[in-house]
């Protein structure tokens, strides 16, 4: 890679470093795409991969105390069941297919909610449903934190409780997803020195997110979370159609 190839994608990881930080997800879907632009694909997912558990990791360990951890255990004891099925579909199923029906169905997602949340109430049910989707999602297309925001919006938790258990749980499966790329060979060494080389960055985004994180609290932050449950579904659509 180049200097300016590297430079960039340094950038992009305070930038979706900062996102995560304020919204509670958001990282790979600002990284990505963006890094894509520059560097092969593969080498962006990787390197996305490893500069979002990092980030994940380092969120979730200073808001533990603000996870809900029944809602944590229904997301991530029936993701363990999805992601071999993730794994199946993405070796049988048509990849490109399956991201612009996902980029639809988050569309209908972000409808229903807006519909729903005047009436937010626990629904468990919900939980272990968008838990196993999300491990489905995680093996077959990285893309597995719309059915999380989803059920955890409509549960209506404070945004602290967001932040804190989603951290979590993608910290939980973005090690079991990256652990599967490393097994499968896919790490390249230029996508693992460029997010090592990230790492101060990351820690640059996190702290503006703290900074900025406070003035984005009641509908502030359902608009962010509308805004980036959207931007999933462009981001995911556009890779399926064009990636």
């Amino acid at each position: 890679m180049s200097t300016d190839q590297v430079l960039w994608c340094l950038a992009v990881f305070a930038v979706a470093a900062c996102v995560q930080s304020i919204g509670g997800f958001g990282f790979a879907l600002f990284a990505v795409p963006l890094m894509a632009l520059v560097i092969d694909l593969p080498d962006a997912v990787i390197a996305g991969s490893i500069a979002s558990l990092a980030n994940v990791v380092v969120l979730s360990l200073r808001s533990l105390a603000d996870v809900e951890w029944s809602v944590a255990r229904r997301f991530n004891i029936p993701a363990f069941f999805g992601m071999p099925l993730g794994l199946w579909v993405l070796v049988h199923a048509d990849e490109e297919m399956l991201k612009v029906g996902l980029g639809v169905v988050i569309v209908v997602l972000i409808v229903v909610l807006m519909r729903t949340r005047a009436k937010s109430q626990p629904r468990p049910i919900v939980e272990v449903i968008a838990g196993l989707c999300s491990g489905v999602l995680a093996t077959s297309t990285s893309t597995n934190g719309p059915p999380l925001v989803f059920a955890a919006q409509l549960r209506g938790m404070r945004p602290d409780q967001f932040r804190a258990t989603l951290s979590f749980t993608f910290a939980l499966q973005g090690a079991i997803s990256l652990a599967a790329f490393v097994i499968a060979g896919e790490a390249s060494r230029e996508a693992v020195l460029v997010a090592l080389l990230g790492l101060p960055l990351v820690a640059v985004g996190q702290w503006l997110g703290e900074l900025i994180r406070p003035r984005v609290q009641g509908k502030r932050f359902e608009r962010l979370v509308y805004a980036l449950l959207g931007l999933s579904a462009v981001s995911v659509s556009w890779s399926g159609l064009f990636g």
